[in-house]
């Protein structure tokens, strides 16, 4: 009885509810796909007995994958102005097969936060069965240092072009 107990919160726990949901669609050679906060899922990690904020991702389905893409993945990340000066590593794969990878950061000068702007351009043969799309966000440092970073804003452009064989043949 305790185990069937402990099964029905899990599953009306406000935190599986991100598992039930469908995830944001992108489609090759259509418009940017704009993300925000509220898209991306908190990754957590256990410290000093607390559930800390370590990262956050999204999953985001792919539709009309083509052999040869090319990915632009472009954001803006914020802090808290007491903990604007922070790392941050972002990467992109397609079913577990990496894309991208890029290391920014936020400071604070002068009073005055500026955000990280993570960039991520490349282009990969080999993924025409590209069905998903992960895009992580890690804070860098010690686990006391992504402990006090708190992410205020996340704000991310993404697009996939297909890079057909035939272009430019004659």
């Amino acid at each position: 009885m305790k185990k069937l107990l402990l099964l029905g919160v899990i599953f009306t726990s406000p935190f599986s509810v991100y598992a039930l949901e469908d995830s944001k669609t992108l489609t090759v050679n259509q418009e940017t796909l704009i993300l925000s906060t509220d898209d991306f899922t908190p990754v957590k990690t256990l410290w000093a007995g607390r559930s800390v904020v370590t990262g956050y991702q999204v999953l985001l389905n792919v539709v009309d994958a083509e052999q040869t893409m090319f990915f632009d993945v472009s954001g803006e990340i914020s802090a808290r102005w007491f903990a604007s000066n922070f790392g941050l590593v972002t990467k992109a794969s397609c079913n577990g097969i990496p894309i991208g990878m890029s290391k920014a950061y936020g400071k604070r000068i002068n009073a005055s936060s500026t955000p990280a702007k993570p960039m991520i351009t490349e282009l990969r043969k080999g993924l025409a069965g590209c069905s998903q799309i992960k895009v992580e966000l890690f804070k860098e440092g010690s686990l006391s240092q992504q402990f006090y970073t708190r992410i205020q804003n996340i704000s991310f452009a993404i697009s996939v072009k297909g890079i057909n064989s035939q272009q430019g043949a004659q």
